[in-house]
């Protein structure tokens, strides 16, 4: 490299044609195909003790070593009763006691699996424990105290951040597989992706929910091997595994079905170098901490979590997060990625928070949760029977089939299993004696699991022979001509072409030795070269001269310049300090008025709760009225049927007792009769009936004087009274005059609408028969008696009973009916009754009628 130095410090480079990077495209050499290592590790296990958050709780762990801790506890059973005393101790690749730090566990389990990542080799780490043991802690951990995720995401992008990849240049093939895109198709698509989103739908406003990433934690750790002649490109995947289903945490679906939780069931399948993979699983290119935890955060919201007897904020899934590694090397002139995809490497980290083991006799789970444990339980009871087969096929020499198709957590690890990556696996316990029987399990599963054999994973990369430092080189060359473009822009005199003076006074000398006296060309040779070098280092120190004045007029400006802007930087701090006065002032006014805002915000709450539970009460009211209508509807339906069965009830019976009285009434004429004809016999003469047979005068009521009705009863008071004598051949003249009418009508009696009404010429209308001469008037020749009463339909229906007017022997009278007139109104949108035969019951019983009419009047019979 030739160089020289100017006043303003812009080195200007050329590069000899020997170190330009060559843009011709070499011949690949590729290394052999990657061959499965012979070579086998046991699974790493590591335990981790979570610290006791009572004082009062008792232990039953005790750490002995780094590596050894103790399991020991009476045979307390249930009741903790002291008894006989057993000590277990276990070992792990190391063990992490009560405080331990997040960085400690990071820096022993996970940063070798980083490290790998880079290298191009797969991991796979487990939390595996009980519930309530720490596992998701240990995992994510939080902001002050980070887990081995956002640790695992903060070293790869320390170690590989000036050398990642543009967007979009390297696309996934959604079958496990990616495809490599130049330059121009990777800004296409960019553009597409973003035009795409920003026509569907709005920008989605972050959760408030979601932590501060600013107050995050930060670890610096980078790795120190990684190659800077590759482009790298991370991309995060999050599933869970739900009741032995697959489910996308990261897809892309509406709002509501998020709420509902009803994601996609995924499918397990196996690509075409015979790897398994999650079917059209979303798969998002971070370029940052940050951007993997917007992604980490919005897949833990649709994360199946509930709450359970021992642990507030359980969850009911297993959890995978994959980081992908996807790295390619670039072509020989160090500036674009090797569009060959033989060429690239894919690696990744699969770190999997697995479900706590639940027993029910503790948890108490029924329904949902119940089933969740049961299908968590039977997971990981395959993981352990996976496990068990790998040992006993590697202790024993058998080669039996593992059943990883059994649960989809084995069936979607089974390469890492096979050979294909690093496992690794946290078994993360509570101390406490209550989950003494809990932890003996896990650790029995932790010493099945550390036997297990898995084969060393050997690195993807691949050498195509290509000069090292090719990226370095292109980033110099680029300065070098940015420089020269600079120097030419400002025009150095006879130097602006950018190369300069070469500050060397020449070659080597030639040799100075003599063999003959005639070689005096080698001294003059000596002296030309002399005189050349002399000119050359006049020329030079004019140089050096020239540019030491350049150089101090330089100096001078820019002394004069920071004058000038150490002034104006006094006035605009001046200037700064009075626009901070405004805006503290203005963020006080601010501050207050936010005040303001969040106080009416929470008066329009309550007011709206208000409105909601006034509503609510109203709509309950509402509810409450209707409710009662239709039970007063169902009342009167379901009575108004209990009412027609009375009514024929009744007339069925009053119909019998009719009968009955007809009978008796029958049978005492009949004596009568028969007496009347003994009398008749004595007497030897015509002695009137008295009661006719026909059917017009069944019923009579003889009314006479209250002398009469004395005497009667004085003489005879056990007695009855048999019916009055009357005279049928007293007729009134009808030369006498028209007739005249008795109307006997109750005092509250309803008027009458109809059209037609009774035809009573001459007429006395009385509401109560306080006198008997109102009956044996001489004018009197008819009687009219008015009863109303509700019928079964609900109608008003008017009756009117007819009958003569006949003198008795005994200077009386009698009222012999002949005629009812009924009267009835019907609306014709009335709904009909139900029609039954007539009968002789539905007839009233005159007795009765009459005997309300009379008011009393008990004197009167039939």
């Amino acid at each position: 490299l030739y160089a020289r130095s100017t006043c303003t410090k812009v080195l200007y480079t050329t590069v000899p044609d020997s170190m330009r990077p060559v843009r011709s495209k070499m011949p690949p050499k590729k290394t052999p195909a990657k061959s499965k290592s012979s070579l086998k590790d046991p699974v790493k296990v590591f335990c981790r003790i979570r610290p006791v958050q009572n004082d009062n709780d008792v232990t039953c762990m005790k750490v002995l070593s780094p590596t050894t801790i103790s399991l020991s506890t009476s045979d307390v059973g249930s009741n903790h009763r002291v008894g006989n005393c057993k000590e277990i101790q276990y070992t792990f690749k190391h063990v992490f006691d009560e405080n331990s730090s997040q960085k400690d566990v990071f820096d022993h389990v996970a940063l070798p699996l980083v490290e790998n990542l880079i290298s191009g080799k797969n991991g796979l780490l487990f939390t595996y424990g009980v519930t309530g043991s720490g596992k998701t802690y240990t995992m994510t951990g939080d902001l002050r105290n980070g887990g081995i995720m956002p640790r695992c995401l903060d070293v790869i992008f320390n170690s590989i951040a000036p050398f990642q990849a543009n967007k979009f240049v390297f696309k996934p093939d959604k079958m496990n597989g990616f495809e490599i895109q130049n330059e121009a198709d990777a800004l296409l698509d960019y553009q597409n992706k973003t035009y795409s989103v920003k026509a569907l739908r709005t920008p989605l406003r972050k959760n408030l929910s979601d932590p501060d990433l600013t107050q995050r934690t930060k670890d610096v750790t980078r790795v120190e091997n990684v190659d800077e002649d590759n482009t790298y490109a991370i991309f995060v995947t999050y599933v869970e595994i739900y009741n032995n289903g697959v489910y996308d945490l990261l897809e892309e679906i509406p709002d509501d079905t998020i709420r509902n939780k009803q994601l996609q069931l995924k499918i397990v399948r196996e690509d075409a170098n015979r790897n398994m993979y999650v079917h059209s699983v979303t798969e998002i290119e971070v370029k940052s901490t940050e951007e993997a935890f917007e992604a980490f955060y919005r897949g833990q919201k649709r994360k199946r979590m509930a709450i359970t007897t021992l642990n507030a904020e359980s969850s009911r899934s297993h959890s995978v997060f994959t980081i992908r590694l996807v790295q390619a090397p670039l072509d020989s002139s160090g500036e674009n990625v090797l569009q060959d995809r033989k060429a690239m490497c894919v690696s990744q980290l699969s770190l999997v928070d697995l479900a706590g083991s639940e027993r029910t006799t503790r948890t108490k789970n029924t329904g949902q949760r119940l089933r969740e444990a049961g299908n968590i339980n039977n997971s990981l009871m395959t993981l352990r029977t996976c496990l068990e087969i790998l040992r006993e096929n590697h202790l024993q020499g058998t080669n039996k089939m593992v059943p990883y198709r059994d649960s989809k957590i084995t069936h979607l690890f089974k390469n890492y299993f096979d050979g294909e990556g690093q496992v690794e696996m946290i078994v993360c316990v509570n101390p406490r004696i209550e989950d003494y029987d809990e932890t003996v399990h896990v650790m029995k599963f932790a010493e099945i699991t550390q036997e297990v054999q898995v084969t060393q994973p050997l690195s993807q990369k691949l050498d195509f022979g290509m000069t090292p430092g090719r990226r370095k080189v292109n980033q110099l060359f680029k300065q070098a001509l940015v420089a020269k473009m600079d120097d030419r822009a400002k025009g150095d005199g006879p130097n602006s072409d950018g190369i300069g003076l070469v500050y060397c006074l020449g070659g080597q000398f030639t040799s100075l030795e003599f063999t003959e006296p005639s070689e005096d060309h080698v001294i003059k040779d000596i002296i030309s070269i002399l005189e050349e070098r002399m000119n050359k280092k006049n020329l030079l120190l004019k140089d050096n001269t020239r540019q030491w004045y350049e150089f101090r007029n330089k100096l001078i400006e820019v002394e004069k310049e920071n004058v000038l802007t150490t002034q104006g930087n006094r006035i605009l701090q001046a200037t700064i300090q009075q626009e901070k006065q405004k805006v503290t002032a203005l963020e006080s006014n601010l501050m207050s008025s936010e005040a303001n805002v969040m106080s009416l915000k929470r008066k329009v709450e309550q007011r709206e709760a208000t409105c909601v539970t006034l509503k609510k009460e109203l709509e309950n009211e509402k509810a409450l009225l209707s409710q009662q209508l239709l039970d007063k509807a169902k009342l009167r339906f379901m009575y108004s049927d209990k009412i027609a069965a009375y009514q024929e009830k009744s007339a069925l019976e009053i119909q019998k007792k009719l009968k009955e009285q007809e009978t008796e009434f029958m049978n005492h004429m009949k004596d009568q009769e028969h007496k009347l004809k003994k009398v008749k016999r004595i007497l030897g003469k015509d002695v009137p009936t008295p009661l006719a047979k026909s059917t017009t005068n069944l019923y009579q009521m003889p009314i006479s004087s209250e002398i009469n009705n004395i005497n009667a009863q004085g003489s005879s008071q056990n007695s009855k009274r048999g019916p009055a004598v009357c005279n049928p051949r007293h007729r009134r003249s009808r030369s006498a005059g028209d007739e005249h009418w008795l109307d006997h009508r109750p005092e509250a009696v309803v008027e009458l609408g109809t059209v037609m009404q009774p035809n009573m010429k001459r007429r006395k209308s009385v509401t109560k028969l306080t006198d008997v001469k109102d009956v044996t008037g001489s004018k009197m020749s008819k009687y009219c008696l008015m009863t109303q009463e509700q019928d079964s339909s609900g109608e008003l229906e008017t009756r009117l009973y007819k009958g003569d007017v006949v003198p008795t022997v005994g200077g009386g009278a009698q009222v012999i009916f002949n005629d009812v007139e009924t009267l009835k109104q019907q609306s014709p949108t009335a709904v009909p009754t139900r029609k039954r035969s007539l009968s002789v019951g539905d007839r009233k019983d005159v007795e009765a009628a009459c005997a309300v009419a009379l008011d009393g009047h008990k004197k009167a019979r039939i």
